[in-house]
């Protein structure tokens, strides 16, 4: 399989793909998690709406329903991968914080997923960050 690569550029006059197998899932995996219902025309359900626990109190309820839903989304959107978990934390999976000068997500996704035909897990974490924290970086 191939596919482009994200971030977009440009390598001998064409755009530049992928064939890695872990880059494609990492790839998918962020694409449905950021992308929020009715953004996408012609497909108006599609994506997780992971921003919308930007904007609510997460308790467990809100919790198990965003992973239920962003589950169904995931393994129904990946080509080569199944997400088996996925974790809603205030920190990244391997504790750190963003750097020094950049804003800190207020809340992490954290999915576990497996390529199709292999045995080992991997994680990937993806940080939101608040709208207003963003404000506030440029003061």
């Amino acid at each position: 399989m191939r596919t482009i690569a994200v971030p977009f550029s440009f390598s001998g006059g064409s755009l530049r793909t992928t064939t890695n197998p872990h880059t494609i899932a990492r790839q998918e995996i962020i694409d449905v998690l950021t992308t929020d219902n009715y953004e996408r025309v012609m497909a108006p359900m599609y994506g997780a709406n992971t921003s919308s626990l930007l904007f609510t109190q997460v308790d467990n309820l809100v919790e198990s329903d965003f992973k239920e839903e962003a589950l169904y989304m995931l393994n129904l959107h990946l080509s080569n991968s199944v997400v088996t978990n996925l974790s809603i934390t205030n920190r990244p999976p391997d504790g750190s914080w963003s750097g020094p000068g950049h804003a800190e997500a207020t809340i992490f996704v954290n999915a576990m997923y497996r390529l199709h035909g292999e045995v080992g897990m991997q994680t990937l974490s993806v940080g939101l960050l608040h709208p207003f924290s963003l404000t506030s970086l440029s003061t």
